[in-house]
């Protein structure tokens, strides 16, 4: 997100008054020509990967925090909107025996930060929807059940329980976990259980919460 500068100038070019100052606000460009702004005054910023346009509105001074607070809340929602639940994913790394494996957080030296990494937007990102089912088969679970990854049974036997839980709560979350771990991807999910995105990623984030309140809790 762009840093303020002393360029900022009021969407209409009105000038402040006393004891105002100017705060962002996420806009279309639609509707800032609705409001016949001055396109020149407001500004493209990036976050995440994600483009969005802002315009610069005159607050009372008492009233900036609030209004920035609402402003971050809007980015935030926009971004969920946009990557979902793989807005916090790792980049997936190449393992010499020809698997990758998800990018370990940075501790100390370790590895290049994300902003000066050579192999930003090169590396495919980890899917976090899918991160607590493919535990199935790497954690020991609570119930008599232990997970091994030679164990296919025992997997299965698990999955089920899951799916049998899920489907008493809402059919399309067993529904979802099901493709999920099968490998499909959350748009062809989506399009298979009949939902549009904004549902969908709904779904798919209480599908995870259930499915992680089932193995850790």
């Amino acid at each position: 997100m762009a840093i303020k500068d002393n360029n900022w100038k009021s969407y209409n070019d009105a000038p402040l008054k006393d004891g105002e100052v100017l705060v962002p606000q996420l806009v279309s460009k639609e509707y800032a020509m609705g409001l016949k702004a001055n396109m020149s005054n407001l500004r493209t910023w990036e976050k995440s990967g994600i483009s969005y346009l802002v315009m610069f509105i005159p607050v009372p001074k008492d009233q900036e925090k609030q209004a920035w607070s609402i402003f971050n809340v809007e980015v935030n929602e926009l971004l969920d909107e946009k990557l979902g639940p793989n807005r916090f994913s790792r980049c997936m790394v190449p393992q010499p025996d020809g698997s990758k494996k998800p990018c370990p957080k940075k501790n100390g030296n370790n590895h290049e930060c994300c902003a000066n990494c050579p192999f930003r937007n090169i590396y495919e990102k980890e899917d976090r929807s899918m991160v607590y089912w493919s535990q199935l088969e790497e954690t020991e679970y609570a119930g008599g059940v232990e997970s091994h990854a030679d164990d296919d049974y025992k997997v299965e036997a698990l999955l089920e329980d899951l799916i049998n839980e899920l489907e008493q709560k809402n059919p399309k979350l067993a529904r979802i976990v099901t493709l999920g771990y099968a490998g499909y991807s959350k748009a062809e999910i989506f399009e298979m259980i009949g939902v549009q995105k904004t549902q969908g990623y709904d779904l798919f984030k209480e599908a995870e919460r259930l499915t992680k309140e089932f193995l850790f809790d």
